[in-house]
């Protein structure tokens, strides 16, 4: 079985760039810049905010989005991941689903792993729901907790 879908990034990636940028601007204006102690702090949390940024809008502007599915792999963009690999699948919501992959060790799901279905929706789901029934993943329903 080989099959190529189309995927894109869950609109709550563009939310967390929006509110990471309001929440830098206002943290600039609100904190005081009085010691060397609160300007490092601030420059800390301007460099970790602005890396999640970058990272997020890399993702975001992508080009190629795609997901291949074949007999014991899974591919999304670049990152493929053998069968064994596999925790479970993670399906979250009900009328715009999105879904995440769990690996084995991991805590929470990897950004590279969280994605949601362009096209047919309902209909690459039921797919990937055989897929994962006949490589014995567990397909469950739940929040995706993700990691940048």
């Amino acid at each position: 079985m080989y099959k190529k879908y189309e995927i894109r990034f869950p609109s709550s990636g563009h939310v967390q760039v929006i509110s990471s940028i309001l929440i830098t601007s206002l943290l600039i204006q609100v904190l005081p810049m009085d010691d060397l102690l609160s300007v490092i702090f601030l420059v800390l949390i301007l460099l970790g905010n602005l890396i999640r940024v970058v990272m997020l809008l890399k993702r975001i502007l992508r080009k190629n989005n795609e997901l291949e599915i074949t007999e014991n792999t899974i591919r999304i963009n670049k990152a493929e991941v053998p069968v064994q690999k596999i925790e479970r699948i993670i399906i979250e919501g009900y009328f715009v689903q999105s879904i995440g992959i769990k690996l084995y060790g991991r805590k929470l799901v990897s950004m590279d792993f969280h994605f949601r279905f362009k096209n047919n929706e309902e209909i690459n789901i039921e797919e990937l729901k055989q897929w994962a029934n006949r490589n014995r993943i567990k397909v469950t329903s739940g929040r995706i907790f993700r990691w940048i």
